[in-house]
């Protein structure tokens, strides 16, 4: 049974102590960490392992939970209503085809070749934070579902299927990941130019950021599809040879990677900045485990992720967008994957 679970992530809640919950892909146990205190910690424990919540923008701060207390519970999954209940597709959707064309404009005559742009929506939310994770966890057990809390930040949600960076003492893995589709039953798709274009730009962005950190041994595999709960996307793994002990160094290298902001990340980054309009915040930041003593670190990109408040959540989304993307695809294409996190409101 999953109550003495949800039990300790509900009396977490009721005391407002941080704590971060995590399930990896297809694995049937969860993992609570929690700290004793209420204290916002923004710099990496020295010693201790730790939990790592970063914002997209670097110069914003992270939120570092120091492992005090630990649990793994077994999960059993159970089926649930998985229908995508109605919400307004119209809203703000003139604002996002005009960014989306005026990035288009600068992608054809301009040195950007690929920004990433967003769109999120607040809508009424009638579940407990509990049975929202409750629900999460049981429609998504393919994907890395995590939920973190706060009280000095807020309560974060999502199921992501993008690793950003894996330590495993010398080894490195990494992925790209980009292209979208919903999922009809098969995963046997036919990729576009577009599509295939857009993920091999992340690729080789990947693969010569890893080389300017003086990794070694790059090995990139054929790119495939993989499914992501209602929809499937184009991916690539990317493994290397790396000293452990300069873990910040890759991650500084790698986030925010072309899936997230675009490239060149500097021209792409003062695009978003300039015209998304809002402050993602965590949303395409990331998050982590990190084993100080047994130097192995686990970071995901923080995708598919809903901000939750008092009756309301935020559902944010985004598209990677080049100069062969048409702006009603691309709204399409988020409509899409908002409907992965809108099934569990």
């Amino acid at each position: 049974m999953n109550s003495p679970f949800l039990h300790q992530v509900s009396q977490l809640l009721a005391q407002e102590l941080p704590f971060f919950v995590l399930k990896k892909s297809n694995e049937n146990r969860v993992n609570l960490f929690y700290q004793s205190d209420q204290e916002w910690h923004r710099t990496t424990p020295l010693e201790e392992d730790y939990i790592v919540f970063a914002p997209f923008l670097k110069e914003q701060h992270s939120v570092y939970i120091p492992v005090e207390n630990s649990i793994s519970f077994p999960w059993t999954h159970q089926k649930v209503e998985s229908t995508l209940p109605e919400f307004d597709k119209e809203v703000n959707k003139d604002e996002y085809l005009m960014l989306v064309n005026k990035a288009i404009n600068n992608l054809q005559e301009g040195d950007l070749r690929k920004v990433v742009l967003s769109r999120k929506q607040t809508i009424k939310s009638h579940l407990s934070q509990v049975k929202l994770l409750e629900r999460l966890l049981n429609l998504y057990p393919t994907a890395n579902s995590y939920f973190f809390y706060h009280p000095k930040v807020g309560a974060w949600m999502g199921a992501t299927p993008e690793l950003l960076l894996k330590i495993e003492n010398t080894t490195l893995k990494t992925m790209s990941l980009a292209g979208t589709v919903a999922y009809d039953g098969v995963t046997d798709i036919y990729w576009g130019k577009k599509e295939r274009e857009e993920q091999q730009l992340v690729t080789d962005y990947i693969v010569e950021q890893l080389k300017m950190t003086n990794a070694t041994d790059i090995e990139t595999s054929q790119p495939q599809t993989v499914q992501a709960g209602a929809i499937c996307h184009l991916k690539t793994d990317i493994k290397a040879q790396i000293n452990p002990n300069d873990m910040y160094k890759y991650l500084n290298a790698l986030h925010p990677t072309p899936a997230v902001c675009g490239m060149p990340t500097k021209q792409a980054l003062q695009f978003i900045k300039e015209n998304e309009g809002y402050d993602r915040s965590f949303y395409t930041g990331y998050l982590g485990v990190v084993n100080n003593n047994n130097k192995n670190a686990e970071f995901f990109v923080n995708l598919r992720c809903i901000e939750l408040n008092d009756k309301t959540a935020t559902l944010y989304v985004g598209g990677g967008i080049t100069a062969l993307s048409h702006a009603q695809a691309e709204y399409l294409e988020i409509v899409n994957k908002m409907g992965t996190m809108l099934r569990v409101l």
